[in-house]
C-alpha cells in the first residue's frame, strides 16, 4: 500500500525544486544574466515565456505518458531535462545557448511541475487523491520563500553562473533520486485521445462545452496569477504604494499562500472542491474592491486576498477536474485543460506591464473583470454540479447544463 504522506513528501519537494529553478529564477536572475550575456533584459523574458510555452503544449503529451506509465517513468525524465537546461544556461555565453537553455527547461516543467504531480497523485490514489493534492500545493507554496532569497545569495556571493549550477545540482542530487524512488505503477492502455477530446473531434470540433468552461476559468485565472505574481512591487508602485509599502506587500503575499493552502489540510468536510474554488476566485476581485473603497489603505488587505486566492489555485487546478472527470485519463485531460491557461500565462506578465504603463486603474480593472469573468463560469459550473448530484440516476437531465 502506497503512503500518502510519502508520496506527498516526494513529490512536494520535487516541486519547490522545480519552480524554485525555473519559474522563479528570472525575477532575481534576469538582470546579470541579461547584462552578462549583453542581451535586453526584455529579451531574456521572451526567452523564458518561450519555455512556458513548450511546457503548455508539452502537457496533454506528458499527462497521457502518466496516465499509462506512472510518475515513476516520466518525472526522472523531467528532472534530467531541468539539469541539462540548467547546465547549459550556467555555461551560457550567447542568446542562441540561453534559448536551447530554457527550451530544456520548459520540457523539465511539463514533466516536473504541478500538473505532473496532480497526475502522478491520482495514480495512485484515484478520487482520494485532495489530500494529497492539497499537501503538494503546500510543500510548493515555500517554492519562492526558499528560491528568492537563496538565488541571490549565491548570485551575490559566487555569481549568477553558479547559482544556475547549484540548481542544476539540486535536480540531480535530490529531485532525480526522489522521482526514481516513487512507486511503480501498472501499466495502463490508454486510447490516443481522452473522452472529452474524442468527443470535439466526432462532432467535427464542436467543442465539449464542460471541458471549455474548465479550459476558461484556469485560463482567466491563470492571467491573473502569473501577471500580478510578477508585476506586484511594481503594479503596487504604480497604485500609489511607497517603496516600504510594496516591499511589506512582498513579504506578506507568500506566507498568505501557505496559510491558505494549510487551512484545506485540516480535517473536516467544509472545505469542498467548490467552496475551495469560490474562495479562491473571488479572493482576487474583492482586494480589488477593497482597492477602490480605500485607495493606498487597501493595498496590503489586498495582497492578503490575492495571495489566499492563488495559494489555493494549485488545489482546484486538480481537485475541480477531478471532481468532474474523475480519475480515467486524469493527466492526459488534465494537459488540454491546462494548455490555454499556460499559453495566457506565458504571455500575461508582459501585456499586465503594458496596460499599467498606459493607467494603471485600467490594468487592475482588467485583472477584477477576469477574476468576475472566471466566478461566472464557477457559478455555471456549481449548477451542473447540482444538477448532476440530484439526477444521478438519470444522466440525461444534467445534459441541458452542459450542452
Amino acid at each position: 500500500m502506497t503512503s500518502g504522506r510519502s508520496i506527498t513528501i516526494r513529490l512536494g519537494v520535487g516541486q519547490i525544486i522545480g519552480w524554485g529553478s525555473s519559474f522563479y529564477l528570472p525575477a532575481i536572475l534576469a538582470v546579470p544574466i541579461s547584462r552578462s550575456l549583453g542581451i535586453e533584459t526584455a529579451d531574456f523574458f521572451w526567452t523564458f515565456t518561450l519555455s512556458l510555452l513548450v511546457s503548455g503544449l508539452l502537457g496533454p503529451q506528458v499527462g497521457r505518458a502518466i496516465d499509462r506509465l506512472g510518475g515513476r517513468a516520466v518525472l526522472p525524465l523531467g528532472s534530467a531535462a531541468f539539469a541539462l537546461g540548467l547546465l547549459l544556461l550556467s555555461v551560457s555565453t550567447n542568446q542562441t545557448m540561453l534559448v536551447g537553455a530554457w527550451l530544456l527547461i520548459g520540457v523539465g516543467g511539463s514533466m516536473g511541475n504541478y500538473d505532473s504531480a496532480f497526475a502522478t497523485a491520482v495514480s495512485f490514489f484515484g478520487e482520494k487523491s485532495n489530500r494529497v493534492i492539497a499537501g503538494i500545493t503546500v510543500f510548493a507554496g515555500f517554492s519562492s520563500t526558499i528560491s528568492w532569497p537563496l538565488t541571490s545569495y549565491l548570485e551575490q556571493t559566487i555569481g549568477w553562473q553558479q547559482a544556475v549550477f547549484f540548481w542544476a545540482l539540486m535536480h540531480l542530487v535530490i529531485g532525480l533520486p526522489l522521482n526514481l524512488s516513487i512507486p511503480k505503477v501498472a501499466r495502463k492502455e490508454v486510447p490516443d485521445i481522452t473522452g472529452a477530446i474524442r468527443k470535439v473531434i466526432k462532432n467535427r470540433f464542436r467543442f465539449d462545452l464542460l471541458l471549455v468552461i474548465f479550459a476558461l476559468i484556469f485560463a482567466l485565472e491563470g492571467f491573473i496569477v502569473s501577471s500580478v505574481n510578477t508585476t506586484l512591487p511594481f503594479l503596487l508602485g504604480e497604485l500609489g504604494a511607497s517603496s516600504q509599502v510594496a516591499l511589506l506587500a512582498a513579504t506578506i503575499l507568500g506566507p498568505s499562500q501557505v496559510l491558505a493552502r494549510v487551512v484545506i489540510l485540516l480535517p473536516g468536510t467544509f472545505m469542498t472542491p467548490m467552496r475551495v474554488a469560490a474562495v479562491s476566485i473571488a479572493a482576487h476581485p474583492l482586494g480589488v474592491l477593497l482597492i477602490w473603497a480605500f485607495g493606498v489603505n487597501g493595498l496590503i488587505p489586498f495582497v492578503i486576498l490575492h495571495g489566499i486566492g492563488v495559494g489555493l489555485n494549485p488545489f482546484i487546478r486538480g481537485s475541480l477536474p477531478l471532481l468532474f472527470f474523475g480519475p480515467e485519463r486524469f493527466g492526459q485531460r488534465q494537459g488540454y485543460i491546462m494548455m490555454l491557461s499556460k499559453l495566457v500565462s506565458a504571455l500575461s506578465p508582459t501585456l499586465l506591464t503594458l496596460l499599467v504603463l498606459t493607467n494603471p486603474q485600467v490594468g487592475i480593472a482588467t485583472t477584477f473583470s477576469l477574476g468576475v469573468g472566471a466566478m461566472a463560469l464557477l457559478v455555471w459550473l456549481s449548477a451542473i454540479h447540482k444538477v448532476r448530484t440530484r439526477a444521478a440516476v438519470d444522466p440525461s437531465a444534467a445534459s441541458s447544463l452542459e450542452g
